[in-house]
């Protein structure tokens, strides 16, 4: 019998043995984006609840945050860290409330992003609008929030959500 046939046999064999383990099955493209998005959900509802540990929980310890704004011809950009962030939302005296749609997401392997169009309030109060875009790594705790960049701007520059104002 020729060394391929007989290899090909073997290998068949090896996986209908009851003592071998089956492959653990790797989450659908569908369930990767799902929980990617939730992820970056979580961030928003870390913020209006003023949860620090949730917020800590779904981020990179060493995450680094970005922004960039154009107001009157002048761009301006600035970075917070996860402490910093952290402190804002438990010393907010009003919920902030960050909201996206459309949600844009790849995934290759363990990194992936989200672009998606979000408008922020401070409690019912109108903030700004823009794009957020995120990177998640995946870890062995699940998918953490590497970093965390977004614009800044009115509109008619960028949209507010579709559903209208947030309730409350």
């Amino acid at each position: 019998m020729p060394r391929l046939p007989l290899l090909a046999c073997l290998v068949v064999l090896a996986a209908c043995d009851p003592e071998t383990p089956p492959a653990t099955a790797a989450a659908s493209p569908n369930e990767a984006e799902a929980e990617v998005i939730a992820v970056l959900q979580g961030v928003f509802d870390a913020l209006a609840t003023g949860d620090a540990a949730l917020l800590r929980s779904l981020a990179d310890e060493d995450l680094v945050m970005h922004f960039v704004q154009d107001s009157n011809g002048t761009r301006t950009s600035g970075t917070a860290d996860l402490d910093g962030l952290a402190t804002r939302i438990t010393t907010s005296e009003v919920p902030l409330i960050e909201r996206m749609w459309d949600p844009e997401v790849q995934i290759n392997g363990a990194i992936a992003t989200v672009w998606a169009p979000y408008d922020f309030y401070a409690g019912s109060t109108f903030s700004h609008c823009g794009i957020d875009a995120a990177t998640l790594l995946q870890t062995d705790d699940g998918w953490k929030i590497a970093g965390l960049s977004w614009t800044r701007a009115q509109p008619p520059e960028c949209p507010l959500h579709p559903e209208g104002p947030p309730a409350g």
